[in-house]
C-alpha cells in the first residue's frame, strides 16, 4: 500500500502533523478548555456560555450555587477524554439529577470539584480549575437519533480546511458521552453533502443504531456548511495548525464549539472508511487566506462519488418571517420584512436597545426617498427559517413602521423569496439557488 493510501497511525500523526504545526503554546491552551472557552467568546465563536470558574476552595464555600433549574454542565479546565464531566439536567439548589439519571447531592458535587482541584482528571494529574457552563439542549433532530447524551460533529481541519468529519452518537452504554471508546456510535460524513455513510460502533461496522430499526447511514446533518465554517475558524483561532473541532447543535442557538482538540483521535478513518492521511497530503501545501476559501475546497476536493446526485434543499420564505435574534446567550423572537430591495438588514433602535447589541465604529450611508442617512451599526446573530445568520446590520428610528426589523438580501443568500407565500410558511425547494442581483449599497 502506498503512504498515500495507507492509514494515518499515531506515530504518523505525532510526528507529520502535531509536532510540525501545532506549536507548544498552542497545544497548552488547547489543552486547557476554559483558556479556549474564553478565547471563543472574546472572538465571537459560537460555544455554551460561562457561568462560573472556581480555583480555590474558598471559592467553592462562597459560591451562592443558584444555578439554572433545567441544567448546567462542571467540567475540570484541562480534563482529558471526557473525565471528571458532569452533565445536570436538573438543579433544586441542594441537589439535582444528571442526564443518566444518577441524583447527586450538593455536598457530592462539592466533593467532585475538589477532585477536580486533585488533578484526578487533568491530562498530567496536575492540580486544576473547574468551571460551570451552560447546559446544551440538543435541536429536535438530534434529540431523535439518542434518548440520552448530546451527539456531536468531530472535524478534522488543516489550515482553515476541513479534512475530515464523524457524527459521534451517544449511547446507554457510553452513559451519555459521545466518546466512542466508552461506547457511543461514529458515522462518517460527506465532507460536500453532510450525509453519513458508513458507521462503526464498537470497532464493528453497523447499518442500524443498535437495539431499532434507525439507519445510520443517510442522515443529513442541518446547517452543513455552517458547521463547517465554524470549524475553520475554530482551528484558525485555535493557533493550532492541525485541529480536531468538536461542534454540537443546540435547540436555540445552532451549531456551536464544544471542545478544540490538539491531538484527535484516529478513529474517524474507520468510520469514514477512508485515510486521513491521504486527505491532509492533498492539501498540505495549500495557503488558505479565508475559512470560506477553505470550506470551498473541502467541499470540491473531498467531494463523494454520488455527491451530484444530491440535490441542495433551498429554503422559501415568505416576506413576512420571524426571526430569533441571539444576544448574550439569549434569545427572542421578533417579526421582521424580508426585503431584497434592500441591501443590507436594519434594526429599531429599540430592538438594539433591549438586547445591548454591541455597536461597531463603522457606519454606513443609507439611501432612501427622503435622502441619505448615515447610521451606526451593530454586530447581530440571528435565526431565520432555521439557519443562522452572523451579520452588521444598521440602527435606525424604525417605531412608526409595522416591522421592527427589516432582513435585506445580503442576508438571504441560499433563500427564495416568495410573496404569494402565507407569512411564516417556509416551505423547501429542490433546485438550485436562484441568480443573485449584485446592487451597489
Amino acid at each position: 500500500m502506498s503512504i498515500s493510501r495507507s492509514i494515518l497511525g499515531m506515530n504518523a500523526r505525532n510526528f507529520l502533523y502535531i509536532s510540525k504545526y501545532n506549536k507548544p503554546a498552542a497545544k497548552r491552551r488547547a489543552d486547557d478548555k476554559l483558556a479556549t472557552k474564553k478565547l471563543l467568546i472574546h472572538d465571537n465563536i459560537p460555544t455554551a456560555g460561562l457561568l462560573h470558574i472556581f480555583s480555590t476552595r474558598k471559592s467553592i464555600r462562597n459560591y451562592s450555587w443558584a444555578l439554572p433549574a433545567e441544567g448546567f454542565v462542571i467540567k475540570p479546565a484541562r480534563g482529558y477524554g471526557g473525565e471528571g464531566i458532569m452533565v445536570f439536567k436538573k438543579w433544586g439548589y441542594e441537589s439535582g439529577t444528571t442526564i443518566s439519571d444518577k441524583e447527586y447531592k450538593l455536598k457530592q458535587l462539592q466533593s467532585h470539584i475538589l477532585d477536580i482541584f486533585d488533578g484526578i482528571y487533568s491530562l498530567q494529574s496536575l492540580p486544576d480549575k473547574a468551571y460551570i457552563e451552560e447546559r446544551i439542549i440538543p435541536a429536535p433532530f438530534f434529540r431523535k437519533l439518542t434518548p440520552i447524551g448530546l451527539p456531536d460533529i468531530r472535524i478534522i481541519v488543516l489550515h482553515k480546511i476541513p479534512v475530515m468529519a464523524m457524527l459521534r452518537i451517544p449511547t446507554e452504554e457510553s452513559h451519555g458521552k459521545a466518546n466512542l471508546h466508552q461506547g457511543a456510535i461514529g458515522a462518517g460524513i460527506g465532507m460536500r453533502t453532510g450525509i453519513t455513510k458508513h458507521a462503526i460502533y464498537k470497532n464493528k461496522s453497523i447499518r442500524f443504531m443498535p437495539g431499532t430499526k434507525i439507519k445510520t447511514n443517510g442522515i443529513k446533518i442541518p446547517n452543513w456548511d455552517e458547521i463547517l465554517f465554524i470549524a475553520s475558524r475554530a482551528q484558525d483561532l485555535s493557533g493550532l495548525g492541525y485541529a480536531g473541532i468538536d461542534i454540537v447543535f443546540d435547540k436555540i442557538r445552532g451549531p456551536v464549539v464544544l471542545e478544540i482538540n490538539s491531538r484527535p483521535g484516529l478513529n474517524i478513518q474507520n468510520a469514514n472508511l477512508a485515510s486521513l492521511r491521504a486527505r491532509l497530503e492533498r492539501i498540505e501545501n495549500l495557503n488558505v487566506k479565508t475559512a470560506e476559501r477553505g470550506v470551498e475546497i473541502a467541499r470540491s476536493v473531498f467531494a463523494e462519488e454520488f455527491s451530484d446526485k444530491v440535490r441542495t434543499e433551498i429554503k422559501v420564505l415568505s416576506v413576512y418571517e420571524p426571526i430569533i435574534i441571539i444576544s448574550n446567550g439569549k434569545s427572542k423572537e421578533y417579526k421582521a420584512k424580508l426585503d431584497t430591495g434592500a441591501y443590507r438588514t436594519s434594526l429599531d433602535e429599540s430592538v438594539v436597545q433591549e438586547l445591548n447589541l454591541p455597536l461597531v465604529s463603522k457606519k454606513f450611508v443609507a439611501v432612501s426617498a427622503s435622502g441619505k442617512q448615515t447610521r451606526p451599526a451593530v454586530k447581530v446573530e440571528f435565526q431565520l427559517g432555521g439557519k443562522k445568520v452572523s451579520t452588521i446590520a444598521t440602527v435606525a428610528a424604525r417605531s412608526h413602521l409595522k416591522f421592527p426589523i427589516i432582513v435585506g438580501r445580503r442576508d438571504l443568500r441560499g433563500f427564495h423569496i416568495n410573496p404569494s407565500l402565507p407569512a411564516g410558511k417556509a416551505q423547501f425547494e429542490q433546485d438550485g439557488e436562484p441568480e443573485e442581483e449584485h446592487w451597489d449599497e
